[in-house]
């Protein structure tokens, strides 16, 4: 069982980024819509990391040139859905968002069918159609006695974020062979990072926030940036390393655990250090969301 504990490192350590995302909107944001700093924050991570690879890598322009061109749209890509993301902690709870993640699957499936020759079995399909059920669950505020409880706005930024990422991923999968891995991670970080760069110059709301938060927090953001990455990767790394010890299935059904975690974490830190995050946790809004998990979990379990 070695590998289950290996696994679950995983999920846990990406929960721990999503906390941290949900502290940085809600110390570091400006007003409505205020978190373009953070995206900026993000990108500057993309050229870090590009200059990491490319000190380690080597053969970084043997790849075709179109395939240059659309890791580098990727990486475009990447700060859509951060933006996206970092919108939608803006009005809602980290725990709620959190799931909407086991639909990059769903939109997985659709793309690689249409694009990449994949079939979808039917257990997939009900899956599927399972964690969309949950995730209409969990869109649902509980606590508010009007008639339009269902969160449209999140709900809306969630599916374009979703799909965001699973486009990436079908992009990526379609021109990366095995042993160039970081080479086109390399292109896509590079890309990440040069987009940022043009909307700190083209887009002046963007660049206020981001002076204005360099000034107010910006050491701290930027290394909690750089932490929030580096867990991430060792997330990844540990993945990696439980799929050499079990089946591919069921590590990564390990890995759909991380929306409990998030939850977990969540009511910790809302009754023992509110200052970093709080939600509301009581029973009508908190059973909503374990049944809806645990249903999202189940879709994915078929899914997988």
């Amino acid at each position: 069982m070695t590998w289950f504990f290996i696994a679950l490192g995983a999920p846990f350590l990406w929960a721990l980024v999503n906390i941290s995302d949900q502290y940085l909107v809600k110390k570091y944001s400006v007003g409505k819509r205020g978190s373009g700093g953070l995206v900026l924050f993000s990108s500057l991570i993309g050229i870090v990391m590009a200059v990491l690879i490319g000190i380690f890598t080597s053969g970084l322009s043997q790849i075709p040139i179109i395939d240059k061109i659309l890791l580098f749209i990727n990486g475009g890509l990447i700060i859509f859905w951060i933006i996206l993301y970092l919108y939608t902690i803006e009005i809602e709870d980290i725990s709620s968002i959190i799931p909407w993640f086991l639909t990059v699957p769903i939109f997985g499936y659709i793309l690689g069918y249409l694009f990449l020759g994949e079939i979808l079995s039917i257990k997939q399909l009900i899956g599927s159609a399972i964690i969309l059920v949950g995730v209409l669950l969990i869109s649902i505020d509980f606590s508010l006695e009007e008639k339009n409880k269902f969160k449209w706005k999140p709900a809306i930024y969630m599916i374009a974020c979703c799909m965001i990422i699973a486009t990436i991923g079908v992009i990526f999968k379609y021109v990366t062979v095995v042993d160039k891995f970081w080479v086109s991670s390399f292109w896509e970080y590079l890309g990440l990072g040069v987009f940022g760069i043009l909307i700190f110059i083209f887009i002046p709301k963007y660049r206020r926030e981001f002076l204005y938060m360099n000034k107010k927090g910006g050491l701290k953001i930027f290394s909690l940036n750089i932490l929030s990455e580096s867990i991430t990767v060792f997330g990844n790394l540990l993945t990696n390393y439980a799929l050499l010890l079990a089946p591919v299935t069921m590590v990564y059904l390990v890995g759909t655990f991380q929306p409990a975690i998030v939850l977990v974490l969540v009511i910790i830190f809302t009754k023992f250090y509110p200052k970093i995050i709080s939600e509301k946790i009581h029973h009508q809004v908190l059973i909503p969301k374990i049944i809806a998990i645990i249903i999202m979990i189940i879709g994915s379990i078929l899914a997988i």
